[in-house]
């Protein structure tokens, strides 16, 4: 059995493990009860039941919500005053967010033209980039019609920063960042959703105040994407068992750089059609998730489904799907165990495979006259995902504990697409200061590793990278 399938058949095993575990604590549970359409997300608020709710990092209170009556609707405000300060022991893609370390062998130059090597690179980065600001529109009263229409809109300053050739750069001019628009239309246990709103398949993610932006464990374990998309969710009662089923259809984006597959730089008021868009189909994902009450919470399981492709070529398409599952489990009262799993193929577009989905191998020169210029294209399967251990000390202090990866096929990768592996591991812990104010500090381990090749045949691991990230965050949530 070759290196790859082994440590294929392992993450199996332990996979099957985990979901053994989790489905026994779950028929251990007492009384069902229904699962809302919006299953598995923490949302706070004294909202009517059916009403949108805003989402927060962490566990904040149940605060009285900023909102007016305006009209036919209740407009709400809600959103995170964010500042991080990072500290790290090596050079991290991302920076502001991590995403992995550079290989600690990576030559990085400095201003004199010397060298250092990213391992021994130490940042301090300070941003409040990542502060969000959302609006929810609720009615006001229940309409004669029995159909609710409600919708939402949340930005953050993640954004491009401008380049002022005049004065000096770096300054905090982030332009916004559109993360969701979408409405949704109600009646009963029908919901018909259209918008920009998170990927079906992956309703969870790690909480984390250093990673707002994207979530801790993008590209790491955590699939995870805001797509346009128009989907139905219906929710039903079976007995005292709570269910939700979940399909949509969605933008076919991949923005695969290896591939060329993203617009090109500067200005323009449209962007060019990609790989996904020219397949001439959309995504379709689909989820169903089953709920019951268990240690004054609720318990939640949940498994998914995606598919959709992409032409690389004039008569090639490449397949990308993924099966999924994920889970809420309260183990005790307070402590919760949540956490997402994951096998599929060409996930580059939900950051899966390290950023990767496709490896092409190009023609060496000279390439002869009417050739095509890459001699293989093919998908790089990939399997991962994390778990997480909330635990609530009290109302004021809450620790969590947590692991995501990201493992892609060893034998799919090709010179050019050589990340092998990519981990992250997690402590943090969360202060209320105030029912507004929260202090949070997290310390995160970085794991990252690349493969080496003889030909185009995988041979062995190659320069990795490690680092620890020390994050600290003052938080003002409404």
């Amino acid at each position: 059995m070759s290196f790859g399938a082994r440590r294929l058949c392992v993450l199996k095993v332990s996979t099957a493990r985990a979901v053994l575990f989790v489905l026994v604590l779950f028929a251990c549970g007492a009384a069902p009860q229904r699962l809302g359409a919006q299953a598995g997300q923490s949302q706070t608020g004294s909202a009517q039941p059916g009403d949108l709710r805003p989402t927060y990092p962490g566990e904040p209170f149940n605060n009285p919500p900023v909102e007016i009556a305006a009209g036919p609707v209740k407009l709400r405000l809600y959103g995170t005053v964010l500042l991080n300060m990072s500290f790290s022991d090596s050079d991290e893609v991302g920076q502001e967010v991590p995403l992995w370390p550079f290989p600690s062998s990576t030559p990085i130059t400095l201003s004199n033209g010397t060298t250092k090597s990213a391992g021994s690179i130490h940042d301090t980065i300070f941003t409040a980039r990542q502060s969000i600001l959302g609006v929810l529109l609720n009615p006001a009263n229940t309409p004669a019609s029995g159909w609710t229409p409600s919708a939402e809109v949340e930005i953050d300053f993640f954004g491009t920063t401008p380049v002022d050739t005049d004065l000096p750069e770096d300054r905090v001019l982030n332009q916004p960042r559109l993360r969701k628009a979408f409405f949704r239309l109600r009646k009963g246990n029908f919901d018909l959703v259209a918008g920009q709103d998170n990927i079906i398949i992956s309703p969870l993610d790690p909480v984390s105040l250093s990673h707002v932006a994207v979530p801790l464990g993008y590209a790491a374990g955590d699939l995870f994407g805001w797509l346009p998309q128009v989907r139905v969710d219906y929710g039903h009662n079976f007995g005292k068992t709570g269910t939700l089923f979940q399909f949509g259809v969605l933008r076919p984006s991949f923005g695969d750089p290896r591939l060329g597959d993203e617009p090109t730089s500067g200005i323009t008021l449209t962007t060019s059609s990609g790989n996904g868009e020219r397949a001439g189909q959309p995504f379709y994902q689909t989820r169903f998730a089953v709920s019951r009450p268990m240690q004054g919470s609720a318990a939640t399981i949940g498994v998914g489904g995606h598919y959709g492709k992409e032409i690389v070529a004039a008569t090639q398409n490449i397949d990308s799907w993924a099966v999924t599952m994920d889970f809420r489990v309260p183990v005790l009262s307070r402590l919760v165990f949540r956490g997402e799993a994951y096998t599929g193929s060409n996930l580059v577009p939900f950051g899966g495979g390290v950023i990767q989905g496709v490896a092409a191998v190009t023609t060496p020169a000279p390439v002869p006259a009417g050739a095509p210029t890459l001699t293989q294209i093919h998908p790089i399967g990939d399997t991962g995902g994390w778990a997480e251990f909330t635990i609530l000390a009290s109302r004021r202090n809450v620790f969590y504990l947590g692991a995501s990866s990201d493992d892609p096929v060893h034998k799919d990768l090709e010179p050019g697409t050589t990340r092998d592996r990519n981990s992250v591991f997690w402590a943090s812990y969360f202060r209320k200061l105030t029912n507004e104010i929260t202090l949070a500090t997290e310390w995160s381990n970085w794991q990252f590793h690349t493969t080496s090749f003889v030909g185009n045949t995988p041979d062995g691991r190659a320069a990795g990278g490690r680092g620890n990230v020390v994050n600290i965050a003052f938080a003002y949530q409404f």
